[in-house]
């Protein structure tokens, strides 16, 4: 599912390529219900606006970075015991070397209400990405 970032073809997860995979997990969300028609969430990724040009080229796995429809509803620990979070996985293809680099990821579903003011990054995950040159 994770395909060129499961590290099962790469152990390296690209790292050693200058081609990093990340493995975003979406948290236990109790009741969310995937989106309208059937439609499951799904994970973006960007660069803050200064960094837009330094990100280059994502790729998502599983493809368009959306999570399985399995996983919905999560009803809590009790009546699904062996639950697993879901994983999606982004690859930089040609991200600008010897930089920082500000990304953030989101999911996007349309039955998970906006981060409230407790918890303004419900959602999404802030990372500095820096690849050095050999």
């Amino acid at each position: 599912m994770l395909d060129d970032c499961s590290g099962v073809s790469d152990r390296f997860y690209g790292y050693s390529r200058g081609q990093p995979c990340i493995l975003i997990k979406l948290n236990r969300v109790i009741n969310m219900l995937p989106g309208k028609d059937g439609q499951s969430p799904y994970v973006t990724c960007g660069a803050k606006r200064e960094d837009s040009d330094k990100i280059g080229q994502l790729v998502y796995y599983p493809p368009n970075g959306t999570f399985n429809l399995m996983y919905y509803p999560y009803y809590g620990k009790k009546a699904q015991v062996n639950y697993t979070q879901p994983l999606v996985a982004v690859k930089f293809l040609n991200a600008s070397l010897n930089t920082d680099i500000s990304v953030e990821c989101k999911i996007n579903s349309n039955t998970l209400s906006p981060g409230s003011e407790r918890d303004k990054f419900a959602g999404r995950v802030s990372f500095k990405l820096r690849i050095n040159d050999k």
